[in-house]
């Protein structure tokens, strides 16, 4: 039992009245009175609060969540009494989940329910769970509160941003994806096998147009093929010490992560085969390109638990195990940052050596508070000291991957929250042109 505010008052007031009775006697029958009354009063107000084991509680939240992304929590809470209760709740997620939670007092109605609905957005990925809930009921005086912990143990996966699947799939069946950003590119298109006849669009290969069906018609035709099923997309992703630094609260790794699920998202729909490398300083993990929904959920619990480390990647390490499990010819697409040409020069040769077996996409993250320090105005000897160095860190970066493209390597160097949109159109021209 907690005592409230309310009876503190009142037992100030009593403790004035015998005070002053030390020097009025005729006082005294009246403070014992008084006292006597918020005793029995106090009595009273326990008996008739309902003990908060009569309520039944319980928390409703995704199982699996998204990283980055919001979700809803709701706390159910069943009155199982005759009368209406007031309660307090408190609750405490847990610290990965960001989530704008207060206490909160709650009126819920005789033999009803009333829900309280708050917000979570998971700031890293891995195994958490909620814990204890404490309640309390308010007395129906308002002297009390009954008092108790429910254990309530609920665990959650927060994976990578799975909502950016569900997004695309959803855009894509509304033929809204140009909206997103991604440029509309048909999965029919530089095959080798002839589809149909349509009208010439000013981005078509000259190749392409059919002559004598434009004569015919008089207006320019193109010949549409159906690019190959089932190719293979391996991609592979660094976790080691350059993947640990954060833009805008987010590691750059888990950008990668969102990005390396929404492709394997795309590609599965578009029937290739996907398969992942995790690896660092050695390999951690190897998951064997296959297809199907069972290979995307295989690849989702892969990621969602691997944090970057601080140890330098071996890359010679990785690409020779790739090249002992998995001979065929594929997509590798290289989830890692560059600096600058030097210091990611075996790197380079790692990735520029596949070519001779695998068509190389290198894909990199660029820092949007190393692009906003590199726009900003100068103001004074700060900004430009920073407008500078953002600068000279842009050249850099700029100068490795021109080497990468250089040696045949494709690149996609965005900015992290634009980086899966441009990583699914590299994915589409390579089908489109059929590159693989």
């Amino acid at each position: 039992m907690i005592l409230t505010s309310r009876w503190f008052k009142l037992m100030g007031i009593g403790a004035v009245i015998l005070i002053v009775s030390a020097m009025w006697a005729s006082l005294r029958s009246i403070a014992l009175a008084y006292a006597l009354f918020i005793l029995l009063t106090t009595i009273y107000d326990y008996i008739v609060t309902p003990s908060p084991s009569l309520f039944q509680i319980s928390r409703i939240v995704e199982s699996l969540l998204s990283l980055g992304a919001d979700h809803s929590v709701t706390l159910e809470v069943v009155n199982r009494t005759k009368s209406s209760s007031i309660l307090t709740l408190h609750e405490e997620p847990p610290p990965a989940l960001e989530a704008d939670w207060s206490d909160t007092i709650l009126e819920v109605p005789a033999m009803s329910k009333s829900d309280v609905v708050y917000k979570i957005k998971p700031t890293s990925r891995g195994d958490f769970a909620f814990q204890s809930l404490w309640i309390r009921a308010q007395g129906k005086l308002g002297l009390i509160q009954k008092q108790l912990t429910i254990e309530l143990p609920t665990a959650v996966k927060v994976f990578p941003n799975l909502k950016e699947a569900s997004r695309f799939e959803l855009m894509a069946r509304k033929g809204l994806l140009q909206q997103s950003g991604i440029r509309s590119r048909r999965i029919m298109g530089a095959g080798r096998e002839f589809e149909s006849l349509r009208d010439y669009q000013p981005d078509d290969e000259f190749r392409r147009i059919d002559w004598k069906a434009s004569a015919k018609t008089g207006k320019l035709i193109a010949r549409q093929y159906e690019v190959e099923r089932s190719q293979n997309v391996i991609l592979l992703i660094d976790t080691g010490r350059t993947m640990l630094a954060e833009i805008d609260g987010i590691s750059k790794l888990d950008y990668a992560m969102n990005a390396a699920l929404l492709l394997t998202y795309v590609a599965n729909l578009s029937e290739d085969r996907v398969g992942l490398l995790l690896f660092s300083d050695k390999v951690q993990q190897w998951v064997a390109p296959a297809k199907g929904a069972s290979q995307v959920y295989k690849i989702m619990n892969a990621l969602y638990n691997v944090n970057a480390s601080r140890v330098e990647t071996n890359y010679r390490s990785a690409i020779g195990y790739l090249g002992t499990h998995w001979r065929r010819r594929s997509l590798v697409i290289d989830f890692t940052d560059l600096w600058d040409a030097q210091s990611s020069k075996q790197h380079i040769i790692e990735l520029a050596n596949l070519q001779s077996r695998h068509l190389v996409a290198c894909v990199t993250l660029m820092d949007t508070n190393v692009l906003r320090a590199a726009e900003e105005s100068i103001e004074n000897i700060d900004n430009l000291f920073e407008r500078s160095v953002a600068s000279q860190v842009i050249q850099s970066r700029n100068v490795a991957s021109a080497e990468l493209k250089k040696r045949g390597v494709l690149v996609v160097d965005a900015p992290a929250d634009k980086l899966s949109v441009e990583l699914v159109n590299q994915y589409l021209e390579v089908k489109n042109r059929s590159w693989l």
